[in-house]
């Protein structure tokens, strides 16, 4: 019975939920919340959690082992109809061989107040839907019914999970205000976990224990050999202690999303439970935290990763076609990348392993992110070709605190050629090209993977600027109506994202686009070149009249240099930020304007010439102006160099922005002669 006794603490936990006060309970709305006009956390807020708690404790089950159970309550105010995205909430559940986390008793209620009555409307069946949203992760969305400016929803429902060693990421923050929020999670002693924390506000994480029992039956058999045996059934109790941690919070600020932000959810207030290790009264350890080398090796071993780069027999005949009488390695590895970025349609499902498989992606012309380049690195290979997979953290997902093997949702290749020029290949991407990758894989972050398992860390954004270089040619006349054309070139990422968002679209739409930035009154003869010629520019220009860029005043004109070129505020308005600025990659853009002055007219005041730079070489701006021949001609440059810059920098580049808006709306002023 002591052997009985060891195997059940080894394996039992059971947490007992202690009870501690809520000024809130479900389904007790009162008419003051109703009748709440905005937020006193912050009265421009659309919407405010009024009250959030979260339950996360283990219970065990003597038919089915031990379950994770997180139970969630939420009442949200709806001030104003902005406010109604709030009145959806998704939850994503994941899955993994044959098992999966389930939700269950999930009830909500939609609050109004008419005639001085409360209106309860309840979430109904045709207000949840279900779906697969990606290969580990299913989704149960709804969205409460009857919403109205005023209505308070509330919700709540409960988690059931097989993973007991991994508790989700828990937020403490939110995009609205947070009136009050509870967090309560209770560990076993057997369990050990490591905290972190996120964000930018204190979290006021409070620990303490208690004493609870484990109770379970053993079941034992007796007999003397001459009669059968009969089952025996006694109750048995344990001691153990119960970790708990509380996290209290009260009239939390909602996230603001200030530009260039990159992934908010990296900068929202957060904590995360690590398991470090479980040690079980037996005297067994297990040691769960691990190293990024470790995780990588996993995942390379992995049949649905490095199994898949083995495959070679289900495109042999092609490659053999493809490469034939090929030498140059450069020349081999851009045949195989087109050819894979022609054949293969990206289903936008993001994963580090395989789901179907690479032999029927391959026929169907269609498959995840794995598939796709881990089929490419493996032609690549056959092909004789040094490369290896890149594990990314794409810019969607958080990026994981601790080496993890949900730290990754993405893959690339990396090739090595002779000459040494290394470079960076997604094949998912259509536009994409060598050491051009989308967006979304430049803004998260990689680890290269080699075939005996180790790993390094690589830092994907481009060190290199992107050009943009603007041209305006034009005249004005006395009245102050300017003719001219535009011409506009797009260099490396500007031009790729050009292709990505503005490729497929008609003319009508590029032109649009220009008169909603720019202002500008009338556009004709636009043309566009260079969309389908990857690896070279995309060029964009147009005829164009605009009359409300001078200033009449008397006998003098005002206007700016850059005329509507010119940025007219600084993007960066807060006083202070707390963390990164994400430009994605460097930037330069130059501004050409060439303006013939009206006849009787002359220069009476023009912006002086000058520049300035941010420190460590950070960014720079530069004005340079001239006259000659009855025109007038400006050069400015804008360049911002280092494409993530940390929150310590945020005022000096404000300040630059200041200082470039300031240069660049300084008037020329013309006379009459």
């Amino acid at each position: 019975m002591k052997n009985l006794e060891k195997l059940v603490l080894g394996f039992i936990l059971m947490v007992s939920i202690s009870s501690f006060a809520q000024e809130y309970k479900f389904g007790q709305v009162s008419k003051e919340e109703l009748l709440a006009s905005t937020s006193e956390i912050d009265s421009t807020a659309d919407a405010e959690v009024l009250y959030e708690n979260k339950k996360i404790y283990f219970r065990y089950d003597e038919n089915d082992g031990f379950k994770l159970i997180t139970e969630v309550f939420k009442r949200i105010k709806l001030y104003d109809k902005n406010g109604f995205d709030y009145g959806t909430d998704k939850v994503l559940l994941y899955k993994r061989g044959n098992d999966d986390e389930k939700i269950t008793g999930l009830k909500g209620v939609t609050y109004t107040l008419k005639d001085g009555s409360v209106i309860e409307t309840k979430l109904k069946k045709d207000g949840i839907f279900e779906n697969e949203y990606s290969e580990f992760y299913d989704q149960v969305k709804f969205t409460m019914p009857s919403l109205q400016e005023g209505s308070v929803i509330e919700y709540k429902y409960r988690i059931t999970s097989p993973f007991v060693f991994n508790i989700d990421r828990i937020h403490l923050q939110r995009r609205i205000p947070i009136k009050k929020l509870d967090v309560y999670v209770e560990s076993p002693e057997y369990f050990n976990f490591k905290k972190l924390s996120t964000g930018y506000l204190p979290v006021n994480l409070k620990e303490s224990s208690k004493n609870d029992k484990i109770r379970y039956t053993s079941k034992s058999r007796t007999g003397n050999g001459l009669t059968s045996a009969r089952a025996t059934f006694s109750n048995r109790e344990i001691d153990y202690t119960v970790n708990t941690y509380t996290i209290t919070s009260q009239d939390v600020p909602a996230f603001k999303e200030e530009p260039y932000s990159g992934n908010p959810y990296n900068y929202i207030s957060s904590i995360i439970f690590e398991l470090q290790y479980t040690k079980y009264p037996s005297g067994e350890t297990r040691n769960y935290s691990t190293t990024w080398e470790s995780v990588a090796n996993r995942i390379y071993n992995n049949d649905n990763f490095g199994g898949e780069l083995k495959k070679s027999n289900y495109y042999k005949e092609d490659m053999d076609q493809l490469l034939k009488g090929i030498v140059d390695p450069s020349e081999r590895m851009l045949l195989i990348y087109r050819f894979v970025k022609d054949r293969m349609n990206w289903n936008k499902k993001y994963s580090v392993y395989t789901r179907d498989g690479v032999r029927k992606a391959y026929k169907e012309n269609t498959g995840n992110v794995a598939e796709i380049n881990l089929m490419l690195t493996s032609m690549l290979r056959y092909a004789k070709i040094d490369v290896n997979p890149i594990l990314v953290s794409s810019s969607n997902k958080p990026a994981a605190l601790f080496p993890t093997l949900d730290g990754f949702n993405y893959v690339i290749s990396r090739v090595k050629l002779p000459n040494g020029n290394v470079y960076y290949l997604d094949a998912t991407d259509k536009y994409a090209l060598p050491n051009i990758l989308p967006d979304r894989v430049i803004r998260g972050s990689g680890r290269v993977i080699a075939k005996n398992g180790t790993s390094q860390r690589i830092d994907l954004r481009p060190t290199e600027p992107s050009t943009n270089r603007y041209m305006i040619q034009c005249q004005m006349d006395k009245e102050g109506m300017i003719d001219g054309k535009f011409n506009v070139r797009h260099m490396e990422y500007f031009a790729h994202d050009f292709r990505v968002i503005n490729g497929a679209k008609d003319d009508e739409s590029k032109i649009e686009r220009f008169k909603k930035r720019f202002g500008i009154d009338e556009i004709e003869e636009y043309t566009v070149k260079g969309v389908k010629e990857y690896g070279k520019g995309v060029s964009e220009s147009f005829n164009f009249k605009s009359y409300d860029q001078i200033e009449l005043i008397d006998n003098e004109m005002y206007f700016s240099p850059l005329l509507f070129l010119r940025d007219k505020e600084n993007v960066f308005k807060s006083d202070e930020r707390a963390y990164p600025i994400d430009f994605g990659h460097g930037f330069t853009n130059t501004y050409m304007v060439s303006i013939k002055i009206p006849e009787g007219y002359e220069v009476a005041e023009m912006p002086k010439a000058g520049g300035f730079k941010m420190p460590e070489n950070v960014g720079a701006f530069s004005f340079k102006s001239n006259v000659s021949n009855g025109t007038i001609q400006v050069i400015v440059n804008e360049t911002v160099n280092t494409p993530f810059l940390n929150a310590e920098y945020y005022l000096v580049l404000k300040q630059f922005y200041n200082q470039l808006i300031e240069k660049e709306n300084e008037q020329i002023v013309l006379k009459k002669i």
